[in-house]
């Protein structure tokens, strides 16, 4: 009994939680975090959003048209479920993440609808340009990470992490597609790098399999990155956050499986034009090595708090994405806030419930999560002992 009310105590002493920020987003995470006394953290951070279509249907058929917006279209997704133990400034944590960024132009969006409802493409004429690009990967990982205290106000701090790769998939397609008098024509590229592509007979073959020569195990190698981070408190009442991921960051890859196809005056749909499509459309089917070079993650944010509440803004970045996001709390610092947030890229607004040792979110563009094209989800746990 002694052992549990001194447990108890333990709990109730915890300081509040990160907050749930910008750096959610993009599943950033902040290695500047020191705890005064050793704390285990269990945390799980995901957004999902895509221009175009509900984020939860972007890789099943698409019931609706999609409505793509002028220019670039984006397709995004962050994910992190991590478990951590600090002890006097030193932090050992292992975690698995997901990450995935995709982005075509208006036409490719279109076009990648017609697969499905070939009419609406066939029944009238036009010139399309195809441009997209995507790359995704999950890993799992084993976290280093050291905080101190430069002075009473600022701290400082570094995470070393070592990467075992797990799937990966990265994409190109580009060339040009013209409808006249219910034939399309395509003329262009697609290369496709996917672990997932399973072998196919080369004697039972269709155009879409992956058949090599000889069959090759793939192997799903090892990686490293930098994190760094700072948390700055001008004054008592006022909060400067800064973190850094994926500094010097590569995945390594042994014998992916690699689909390399040309299309040269291709005519579409295939089960309309199969003799002269499959000669008009050629290319290659091998394994190859790959080495993955992790673009850096950065997220910033800012709060002001007064007695029973705060203002704060902040914005995660990467690959020329940058998400705003701006919030208010209600609530003391040491004791239950609820929090209201809005990122104006995706248009998605966030609730948030923070307590003494844990903190949930949800993120969408609009209660309709069946039509939300952007979703999300934050939790966290931290216990003092």
């Amino acid at each position: 009994m002694r052992r549990l009310n001194l447990l108890l105590l333990a709990l109730v002493a915890v300081p509040p939680l990160a907050r749930a920020d910008a750096a959610d987003l993009m599943a950033v995470s902040n290695p500047a975090v020191l705890d005064a006394r050793p704390t285990l953290r269990l945390t799980a951070t995901g957004f999902a959003a895509d221009d175009f279509v509900p984020a939860h249907r972007i890789a099943d058929t698409w019931r609706d048209t999609p409505t793509p917006r002028p220019g670039r279209n984006l397709a995004v997704g962050f994910g992190r479920l991590e478990a951590s133990q600090s002890v006097g400034g030193w932090t050992i944590g292992t975690y698995r993440r997901v990450d995935a960024f995709g982005e075509g132009n208006r036409d490719t969006v279109r076009i990648y609808s017609a697969f499905d409802t070939p009419d609406s493409l066939l029944s009238q004429n036009g010139h399309y340009n195809l441009d997209y690009r995507f790359k995704g990967f999950a890993a799992d990982g084993l976290r280093f990470a050291w905080a101190g205290a430069v002075n009473e106000r600022l701290t400082v701090g570094a995470a070393v992490n070592l990467l075992k790769a797990g799937f990966l998939r990265v994409e190109r397609v580009s060339g040009t597609l013209d409808s006249v008098g219910g034939v399309a024509t395509v003329r262009g590229r697609r290369e496709l790098l996917y672990t997932g592509l399973d072998y196919t007979d080369p004697a039972r073959a269709d155009l879409n399999d992956f058949a090599p020569t000889t069959r090759q195990q793939t192997d799903n190698g090892w990686g490293q990155t930098l994190d760094l981070g700072a948390t700055w408190r001008p004054r008592d009442d006022l909060r400067i956050a800064l973190a850094v991921n994926d500094l010097l960051g590569q995945l390594r890859w042994h014998n992916v499986p690699e689909l390399t196809q040309d299309f040269n005056d291709a005519a579409w749909p295939l089960q309309f034009n199969t003799p002269s499509a499959t000669a008009k459309i050629t290319g290659t089917n091998r394994y190859r090595d790959y080495t993955l070079n992790l673009k850096p993650k950065a997220a910033a944010g800012v709060d002001w708090s007064a007695d029973n509440w705060g203002l704060g803004a902040g914005f995660a970045a990467t690959r020329g994405l940058i998400l705003p996001e701006a919030h208010a709390h209600l609530g003391p610092a040491n004791g239950t806030q609820l929090r209201v947030s809005y990122e104006p890229r995706f248009k998605s607004g966030g609730l948030a419930l923070h307590h003494r040792i844990f903190f949930v979110s949800v993120r969408a563009d609009q209660g309709n999560l069946n039509d939300a094209r952007a979703v999300g989800a934050t939790a966290g746990l931290a216990l003092r002992f």
